[in-house]
């Protein structure tokens, strides 16, 4: 008899001690600390990860209105070359050739007693503008090869922006699913908790 009458007795206390365990588990154990810590863990990473992709994305996304407005510039490709063609001054080499040929051609013009003449004049001419054609092509093959590169390098920019774009993309979407199952987790841990201290209240009483 005194056996039977101590066995309830003994459950009751331990199912007391578990409920107290419970609680205590509830509201100590903190089982979404480890969630909420992977996260912080994981948020300068994410930061540093960003901050190499930045500077190229700020250029790309900088260069875009300079590369439509180099596009704008050449759209009538005619006005284009002459607004360039205006711009255009003789080359220090080139008036030296001019002037060296002009005085080859009036000594032997003097030489044959031709000066004055109109053989000699047309001459004169005809070198000179040889000269200026030939000195305005290598200008504007010269202006229109930096601006072939101006715009090679915006392009390149523009591509470097977009992939760091896409990298950055790509960074966040990462981010958003690890942030989301460390807030699903840490929620959940915690809903853990709760449940644990409800029952272990309903434990100490019987329940």
């Amino acid at each position: 008899m005194a056996m039977s009458g101590f066995n309830p007795l003994f459950a009751t206390a331990q199912q007391g001690a578990q409920g107290l365990g419970s609680i205590l588990s509830g509201l100590f154990g903190n089982s979404g600390a480890p969630y909420e810590a992977a996260g912080k863990a994981f948020l300068p990473y994410f930061q540093q990860s960003t901050g190499f992709q930045n500077p190229f994305y700020q250029a790309g996304a900088g260069a875009i209105p300079q590369y439509q407005n180099w596009l704008n510039t050449q759209a009538n490709p005619s006005g284009f070359i002459n607004h360039l063609m205006r711009q255009y001054q003789q080359s220090p080499y080139a008036k030296f050739l001019n002037e060296q040929g002009q005085r080859a051609l009036t000594n032997q013009a003097s030489a044959e007693g031709l000066i004055g003449s109109s053989p000699y004049q047309q001459a004169g001419i005809d070198y000179s503008q040889k000269i200026a054609s030939q000195d305005m092509q290598n200008w504007l093959g010269n202006v229109l090869g930096i601006n072939t590169q101006y715009g090679a390098g915006l392009g390149g920019l523009i591509g470097g922006g977009q992939g760091s774009a896409n990298n950055l993309s790509n960074l966040y979407q990462d981010a958003a699913r690890f942030m989301g199952g460390m807030s699903y987790g840490q929620e959940a841990g915690q809903l853990q908790d709760r449940n644990s201290i409800w029952s272990g209240i309903a434990k100490l009483f019987g329940g």
